[in-house]
């Protein structure tokens, strides 16, 4: 390699970029080393999403990722607890918490130090249920749902009085009120369930906006549902088609899929229901191409943007195809017209069921 020496000027430019955080890395303690003749800037690594100093507990890094710019310089790397931070074939394994400091040691004797915090992983949490309307006397298990499968969770209620929680996540009703149900992970992430205990209010009868529907196959539909009464203890509903083939219904969202006759069955907890008729006919197909100009006149190497849409607005496939009789005379590109050459030519723009419409390119100097 060939030898090369840094001013005292140009060390000092290289010295403040050093400086600069990036994303996903840090400089520590900047500084230019003599190694071999070669002058370098050396850096720490933090491999960690977005920038900063922390490290999570439990994960090995390999040394590379922590340390870059001496591979094959001769270096030592040692930390100050091994209780947070251990070093073993050539990996760096976080075992504890806390702040640990690592220091590159080179082979001239210079050492470089950074401290990292070593932090407990965050864990996301959810519960299975958000809210619950149950009367006295009755129990449930609520389930912690958790980014990391070997999280440890917690559990509180915010009135041991109406609803008591195990640590399995068993609820209690004991009388009537309103408690919140907390889970926490050992990051500190929390998720809640509110209780509502006493009389439950049963729903009477389900309620849609529409009894009967007619869509076209790929249109769909929101339906809008209810229960009565208004005070219903628990209001929720399931939506099920009786022919998802025909028509499917997500969060009350009909689908038709192909031609044919089907039910959506809205259900409530307590087996209430109300029923639509789904009628699924064959796809709008589109009758005609339109575009915003049949002729068009350009100077060589000047473009121009067509606009193309199709009738019906309901078409199924409302995509089509631009072409150009003469890509030499103009080419075309998402409907965009550049013209190459002197003379004519037409640009053919067809729908997927091949209807078509023309436009006349005259390219002139």
């Amino acid at each position: 390699m060939k030898k090369f020496f840094l001013t005292k000027k140009i060390l000092s430019a290289a010295l403040a970029a050093a400086m600069i955080i990036g994303s996903a890395a840090v400089t520590v303690n900047a500084a230019s080393v003599d190694i071999g003749s070669i002058y370098r800037d050396i850096k720490v690594s933090v491999p960690v999403n977005g920038s900063g100093t922390d490290l999570e507990l439990n994960r090995t890094y390999e040394l590379p990722d922590i340390v870059s710019g001496l591979t094959g310089n001769g270096y030592k790397i040692s930390v100050d607890k091994n209780n947070v931070i251990k070093i073993q074939n050539g990996k760096i394994t976080t075992v504890g918490t806390g702040s640990v400091t690592l220091t590159v040691t080179l082979k001239n004797g210079t050492k470089i130090s950074k401290t990292f915090n070593v932090r407990q992983p965050q864990i996301d949490i959810r519960l299975n249920q958000s809210r619950l309307a149950m009367k006295t006397g009755q129990s449930q298990v609520l389930k912690a749902i958790l980014s990391q499968s070997k999280a440890k969770v917690t559990w509180s209620s915010s009135d041991k009085n109406v609803v008591s929680v195990d640590q399995n996540g068993k609820i209690t009703t004991k009388k009537s009120g309103t408690a919140v149900i907390t889970a926490k992970s050992t990051s500190g992430k929390t998720a809640s369930c509110t209780i509502t205990v006493g009389d439950l209010v049963p729903v009477t009868k389900v309620n849609i906006n529409t009894t009967s529907v007619k869509l076209a196959v790929g249109e769909s539909y929101q339906l809008h549902t209810s229960v009565s009464p208004s005070n219903a203890s628990d209001k929720s509903v399931k939506c099920t088609s009786a022919n998802p083939k025909i028509a499917s219904v997500s969060y009350a969202k009909i689908t038709a899929k192909s031609v044919g006759t089907t039910t959506i069955t809205v259900k409530s907890t307590n087996g209430k229901t109300a029923v639509c008729k789904v009628t699924v006919t064959a796809p709008v197909q589109v009758t005609k191409v339109n575009i915003n100009t049949y002729s068009v006149k350009l100077k060589v190497g000047q473009t121009y943007q067509l606009h193309t849409s199709v009738s019906p607005s309901n078409a199924l496939d409302k995509s089509v195809k631009c072409t150009s009789a003469n890509p030499k005379i103009a080419s075309v590109s998402y409907a965009k017209i550049t013209a190459k050459s002197v003379g004519s030519t037409r640009i053919i723009v067809k729908s997927t069921n091949g209807k078509t419409a023309e436009c006349k390119v005259t390219v002139v100097k």
